[in-house]
């Protein structure tokens, strides 16, 4: 029995500005959009990998915020990159709320934590070449 990731699904106050967050610092493309009770579900790709289905709170539904705190559960996603300091830059400029600026670790991997819509948690990291 083999399984496969198929997405991850975000709840969010604002979907259309959560997708658009992904979209914007990430270059995800939002593959589909469709109606999901009386909101809206936004599925999004990143090179061509299923990466997100971001929809809003339905009728009915009592969401409760999130939280950028350390927490039992999920933590946060974590994004690889080749340039730390571009995605820095990137997401300083698209005005993102930047958590912890890129440093170093002892293993040489840079890491920097970005707070995405709806107070999701992002860690960025680098490897070392």
């Amino acid at each position: 029995m083999a399984f496969v990731c198929n997405h991850l699904h975000l709840r969010s106050e604002d979907p259309d500005n959560a997708a658009k967050f992904y979209v914007d610092n990430f270059g995800a493309e939002i593959v589909s959009t469709r109606p999901l009770s009386t909101t809206v579900s936004h599925q999004l790709e990143l090179n061509g990998q299923p990466l997100l289905t971001v929809s809003g709170e339905a009728e009915g539904e009592n969401a409760v915020p999130g939280s950028t705190h350390p927490r039992f559960g999920l933590d946060h996603f974590g994004f690889e990159t080749d340039d730390i300091q571009g995605a820095f830059e990137r997401f300083k400029a698209n005005g993102a709320n930047i958590i912890c600026e890129p440093w170093t670790m002892p293993s040489g991997s840079q890491v920097m934590f970005v707070e995405a819509p709806d107070k999701v948690s992002l860690e960025i990291i680098q490897r070392p070449a």
